[in-house]
C-alpha cells in the first residue's frame, strides 16, 4: 500500500511540475501544426495537380533539410542555450505557418506550391533544432527518478499532437474554411508555444568556456567533433545509437509498406488501415505505461533489449501469417506487440541518451542519434517500396523482422551485464 501511495504521488508531482507542463505543452502545439500544415500542404497538391510525383516532392522536400538540420543542431543547442533555441524555432514556426497561409491563399499555383515545399523543408530543419532542445532541456525540469515516464508522456504528448493535426484539427479546418486557414491557426499555436516556452526558467549555454574564441565555423566543428567523439568513446551509447536508429528506420519502412501490407499480403481493403495502426498505438500507451512503472525493476540495455527482440518476433510472425478479415485475430496480436516492444526500446534509449553523456554534450548526442536516424530514412523511401514490388511483401517483412532481431541480440552481452549490477542504467 506504500509503494502504491509512493507511485501516485509521483506521478502527481510529474504532472504538477509547472515547468514540465509548459515544455509539454509548447510540444504539443507546434507537433500538432507540424502535421497538420503537412496534411493541408499534401491536400493542395493532390486538389490543384492530382499528381503523385508532387506529393512525393512534399515529403522528400523534408528530408535534405531535416538531415543537414541535425548534423549541427546539438552543436548550436549546446553552444546557444536550450531556452534560446526554442524560442527562435518557435518563433521560426509561427512566421511559416502565416507564410503558408498568405501563399496558398493568394498566390498563383507555382508560387503556392514553392510556397508549400520551402514551408515544408524549413519545418523540417527547425524541427531538428528544437527536439534535441527539448530532449535535451527534460533533464533540467524534472527529478532523475521520474525521468523515465517524464519521456514516456513526453512520446504520448507527440502521438496525441500528430493525432490531433492529421486526423481532426487541419480536415476540420480545410472542409469548413479552406486549407489557408490551416496557415493560420498554426500560426496561433506556434505563438502560444512561443509563450509557453518564454515562462521555462532560464538556462546557461554549456559549452566549455576557452571554446568561444575564434570564428564561428571552426568553433562548430569543434563542438560537433566532441559530441560524436563522447558517443565513439562510450561503448553503450554507440550500441543505443545504433539500436534507436534501427526502430526507427523500421517503423518508418513498416509504414511505408501499410498500404501493400493490407492489400497484398492481407488480403484487406486498404481503408482499413486503422484496424492495423489503432492496436499499434494502444500497445505503444501499454509499453509506456508498463515501461513506466517498472522502470527501476531492471536496467534500461534489458528493456531496449527486450523492446528489438519483440519487434523482431512480431514481425517474423506478422510476415507468415495469413490474410484475411476471417483472420483478423492472427494479425492484430502481434501488432499490438509490436506497439510495446517500440516503447520499450524508444524511451528506454532516448533516456540514456539524456543521462549517460555530461550536460554539456547531452544536446550533441541526441542530435547525432537523430542526424542517424534521418540518414537512415532515405532506406524505406528509395528502397523499401521498389524491394517489395519485386521480391513480395513477406520477404521484406523476414529481414525486417531479423534485422530488429539481431540489433537486440547483439545487446544482450551488455543488457546481462548491466542488469546483473543492480543498475537501472
Amino acid at each position: 500500500m506504500e509503494v502504491r501511495s509512493l507511485r501516485i504521488t509521483g506521478a502527481r508531482a510529474l504532472l504538477s511540475n509547472r515547468n514540465f507542463g509548459r515544455l509539454l505543452g509548447a510540444q504539443f502545439s507546434t507537433v500538432t501544426m507540424l502535421y497538420g500544415l503537412s496534411l493541408a500542404g499534401a491536400v493542395l497538391v493532390e486538389e490543384r495537380t492530382s499528381s503523385s510525383i508532387q506529393i512525393g516532392l512534399v515529403i522528400v522536400s523534408s528530408i535534405l533539410p531535416a538531415f543537414l538540420g541535425s548534423l549541427v543542431a546539438g552543436a548550436v543547442v549546446d553552444r546557444w542555450g536550450r531556452k534560446r533555441v526554442l524560442m527562435a524555432s518557435h518563433l521560426g514556426r509561427a512566421l511559416l505557418a502565416i507564410w503558408f497561409w498568405a501563399g496558398t491563399g493568394t498566390l498563383p499555383l507555382g508560387a503556392a506550391l514553392a510556397t508549400i515545399y520551402a514551408v515544408n523543408a524549413t519545418d523540417a530543419l527547425l524541427s531538428q533544432f528544437a527536439t534535441p532542445a527539448e530532449l535535451a532541456l527534460l533533464p533540467d525540469l524534472v527529478e532523475k527518478h521520474r525521468l523515465v515516464p517524464a519521456n514516456a508522456l513526453y512520446q504520448m504528448t507527440m502521438l496525441a499532437g500528430e493525432g490531433l493535426g492529421i486526423v481532426l484539427l487541419s480536415p476540420l479546418l480545410i472542409k469548413t474554411f479552406g486549407v489557408p486557414a490551416v496557415g493560420l491557426a498554426g500560426g496561433g499555436l506556434c505563438l502560444l508555444a512561443l509563450a509557453l516556452v518564454a515562462g521555462l526558467p532560464r538556462d546557461q549555454r554549456l559549452t566549455e568556456p576557452g571554446s568561444r574564441t575564434g570564428s564561428l565555423l571552426p568553433r562548430l566543428a569543434a563542438d560537433l567533433k566532441a559530441g560524436w567523439l563522447t558517443i565513439g568513446h562510450d561503448r553503450l551509447l554507440r550500441l543505443v545509437t545504433v539500436q534507436a536508429t534501427v526502430a526507427a528506420t523500421l517503423l518508418l519502412v513498416l509504414l511505408s509498406l501499410l498500404p501493400g501490407l493490407m492489400s497484398r499480403h492481407l488480403g484487406m481493403p486498404v481503408e482499413d488501415a486503422p484496424l492495423l495502426i489503432l492496436p499499434g498505438g494502444l500497445g505503444f500507451v501499454l509499453g509506456a505505461a508498463l515501461l513506466s512503472r517498472w522502470a527501476g525493476r531492471i536496467s534500461r540495455p534489458v528493456w531496449i533489449t527486450v523492446g528489438l527482440i519483440g519487434l523482431g518476433l512480431s514481425v517474423l510472425l506478422l510476415s507468415v501469417a495469413g490474410g484475411g478479415p476471417g483472420r483478423l485475430w492472427l494479425i492484430l496480436p502481434p501488432i499490438l506487440v509490436m506497439g510495446v516492444a517500440l516503447a520499450f526500446t524508444i524511451i528506454s534509449a532516448r533516456v540514456i541518451l539524456q543521462e549517460r553523456p555530461p550536460p554539456g554534450m547531452r544536446a550533441r548526442v541526441i542530435a547525432a542519434q537523430l542526424a542517424m536516424a534521418n540518414a537512415a530514412a532515405v532506406i524505406p523511401l528509395l528502397l523499401g517500396g521498389s524491394l517489395a514490388d519485386s521480391v513480395g511483401i513477406r520477404p521484406v517483412m523476414a529481414i525486417l523482422g531479423l534485422l530488429a532481431l539481431g540489433s537486440g541480440l547483439a545487446g544482450w552481452p551488455y543488457a546481462r551485464r548491466t542488469s546483473s549490477e543492480g543498475r537501472p542504467r
